[in-house]
């Protein structure tokens, strides 16, 4: 208490020091101002500048999403494929960038693998890629595979279909291996089509406790057996 007392009495005897440390701190204050004035400016112009592309791009996901909810019930209609796929093509140019757009993009290539179109359908699901996200590139690499597939071309397939497996976990990823099995077979390629089916037999068969499928099992086994038996014709 003694030492608050002592510098109140201090600044109370010395009153120009304080006058002049003000002066002091003033001038410096003018100096920098300029600087303040425009570091202040700038982080004004950014915060405006983003709150109008926000703006904008809320605007364009608005619009691109009315105009996929304009064509979403004609894809329903059997003998609106082609001309639909028209339209969905005709969207994702007029919104790129949007999630409306690469949905449409998305269920154009839908509509020309069910037409059968396999080698355009192909280059509109090889445009989705890559997208950042591995469970939609492991879809979208699945879907490459069934086109490829009907292209008549397994080789491009079974690689489209190990990309997709190299990063999908859990149930859906032993789907796909069991496919890409027997894509292998297809191909020629006995030898990795019974290294993924002793995979998949081994894992069937320490399952967890209580979930035992002998059924599957069964399927694995015989797979692998007739896959070694061609292997050992080659």
């Amino acid at each position: 208490m003694a030492k608050t007392k002592a510098r109140r009495k201090s600044v109370l005897e010395n009153p120009e020091e304080v006058l002049n440390l003000a002066q002091s701190l003033m001038e410096q204050a003018k100096r920098r101002w300029p600087w303040l004035a425009l570091g202040l400016t700038v982080v004004v112009l950014a915060l405006a500048v983003w709150l109008i592309r926000a703006a904008v791009l809320e605007r364009r996901e608005g619009q691109a999403a009315a105009a996929l909810a304009q064509v979403l019930p004609r894809l329903s209609e059997s003998e609106a494929g082609a001309e639909a796929a028209k339209e969905l093509e005709h969207l994702a140019r007029e919104h790129p960038g949007t999630r409306a757009a690469r949905q449409a993009r998305l269920l154009r290539a839908n509509l020309l693998y069910q037409a059968k179109d396999y080698a355009p359908a192909a280059r509109a699901y090889e445009s989705l890629l890559p997208s950042g996200d591995p469970a939609w590139d492991a879809l979208i690499d699945e879907s490459l595979s069934y086109c490829y597939e009907g292209m008549g071309d397994p080789q491009k397939a079974v690689a489209a279909l190990k990309a997709a497996v190299e990063q999908l976990p859990g149930p859906l990823k032993d789907e796909m291996r069991q496919r890409l099995a027997l894509l292998l077979e297809r191909a020629g390629d006995y030898q990795q089509a019974a290294l993924y089916w002793r995979q998949l037999l081994e894992e069937c068969n320490r399952p967890a406790p209580g979930k035992r499928n002998p059924e599957m099992a069964s399927y694995l086994k015989e797979r692998l057996r007739q896959a070694e038996s061609k292997l050992k014709k080659q």
